[in-house]
């Protein structure tokens, strides 16, 4: 499995059900999409992913079909069955989670956790050391600092200053303001650590406080955004 963990996919034909059970996901920090059934070529784009596929025995839904389709990708995968054990699955799915009001949720994430989908990593972010993909700025003590972010998670994110300051140490930021495509907000936290990539001093920047659910999905907005844009989901 990849350090950075498993990609999850949500094939469900209500759309207001997947989008919410895909939400559910993210928050706790599961790199999840959702997609339609015509959309099965990007799962062949992926690694090690996990497909949720909702099983029924409406003639409509054509799940039999796309369950041959994505088996045939030459890559790791699981396909985990949404139904109930009255509906008779063909050979391949990895297991089933029944549909429940009281803990439907909790059955998915504990699948998740057996199987370690989250890899090494606790939070989902977006970008590369290489990567600019936002600005931030901040004062401290009547001076003004900028730069740029290369990469964001809803904890942390790491960054570059132009022009890089003197004995930044762990300086604690009460207002960074943070630029990202049509958003501008600010954060609190401070600078826990910095490392030399290519010659360039890359800062890592720990949010802390308390971040308003408006803020929050913002930032999730902004990452599966660009994650989904990588992906051709959009």
């Amino acid at each position: 499995m990849d350090y950075r963990g498993q990609q999850i996919f949500i094939i469900h034909p209500d759309q207001d059900f997947r989008e919410e059970l895909v939400r559910s996901l993210r928050y706790n920090e599961f790199e999840t999409f959702g997609i339609s059934e015509t959309d099965a070529d990007v799962i062949s784009k992926c690694r090690d992913p996990v497909v949720f596929l909702h099983i029924s025995d409406d003639e409509g839904w054509n799940w039999r079909d796309f369950t041959d389709l994505i088996r045939r990708f030459e890559m790791p995968q699981k396909i985990v069955a949404l139904g109930t054990a009255s509906v008779d699955l063909p050979e391949g799915f990895d297991n089933i989670i029944e549909y429940s009001k009281n803990n439907f949720l909790e059955s998915i994430l504990s699948y998740l956790g057996e199987i370690n989908a989250r890899g090494h990593r606790h939070y989902v972010r977006f970008g590369s050391q290489n990567a600019s993909i936002a600005t931030f700025e901040f004062h401290k003590d009547a001076r003004r600092y900028a730069g740029v972010i290369h990469d964001i998670s809803i904890a942390a994110m790491s960054c570059t200053f132009k022009p890089e300051p003197e004995n930044l140490g762990h300086m604690t930021v009460d207002e960074m303001i943070l630029n990202i495509p049509d958003y501008r907000t600010s954060l609190s936290g401070r600078f826990t650590s910095k490392r030399v990539v290519a010659g360039q001093i890359i800062h890592v920047f720990q949010i802390t406080g308390n971040i308003s659910d408006q803020i929050r999905n913002h930032i999730y907005d902004f990452i599966y955004s660009s994650l989904e844009t990588k992906l051709s989901l959009h």
